[in-house]
């Protein structure tokens, strides 16, 4: 029979074994234990997202969860997913142009406005839909607004591009979260001062 040195290493959806094989065992022979060497492991959820299947209650007590709080002001979570898309787009060598900030400004107040469920101004009153509308995800609505662009448009952001991916955001439930959206669309988005361009790509991308 012939020992091995076992030691995972790598991140929990991808566990990768790897074995060193060492000189058979006898019965006085000692075993050669691994080198307590692991990698570091982060993922991050949202709290509603459950996924299939639950994680199972062994591997959450290998974690230390850590609850993250929202930004505070506006201004700090536009800066959060200007830094963070700038970086992506470094990184999958994106050839499209940087996001204007007026474009992630308007993206971000639509998921804190949502979130809250008033307007900006505190003026309306709105629906909050049924979906997380995280920081991460107005950061993933903003990447593959630019994946768009710059592969099927002229390179440069605009509603157009970001409208599937906002309205994917917003609408998880076909029939409630749809019709809280569209009441947005018609008594918010509508009305605003330069934003008639992202009014009409949401209304035509199905929202």
């Amino acid at each position: 029979m012939e020992c091995q040195a076992l030691r995972n290493r790598g991140y929990p959806s991808t566990w990768r074994r790897r074995s060193r094989a060492i000189r058979p065992c006898s019965s006085r022979a000692r075993p050669a234990p691994a080198r307590s060497r692991f990698a570091t492991a982060g993922t991050t959820a949202n709290d509603r997202d459950r996924g299939v299947n639950e994680l199972s209650s062994a591997l959450k007590r290998r974690f230390n969860t850590v609850i993250l709080p929202l930004p505070d002001t506006l201004e700090e979570e536009v800066t959060i997913v200007q830094q963070r898309v700038a970086s992506l787009s470094r990184a999958l060598e994106l050839p499209a142009e940087a996001p204007a900030l007026a474009e992630i400004r308007r993206i971000v107040t639509v998921f804190r406005e949502l979130r809250s469920g008033v307007t900006a101004d505190g003026k309306t009153k709105l629906k909050s839909p049924s979906g997380t509308l995280s920081t991460a995800e107005a950061i993933s609505v903003v990447n593959s607004g630019l994946a768009l662009a710059a592969h099927f448009g002229d390179g440069r952001l605009n509603a157009a591009d970001i409208a599937s991916g906002l309205i994917g955001a917003v609408v998880k439930d076909p029939v409630q979260d749809q019709l809280i959206w569209q009441e947005y669309l018609e008594t918010v988005v509508k009305e605003r001062d330069g934003w008639k361009d992202i009014y009409r790509a949401c209304r035509d991308g199905g929202g």
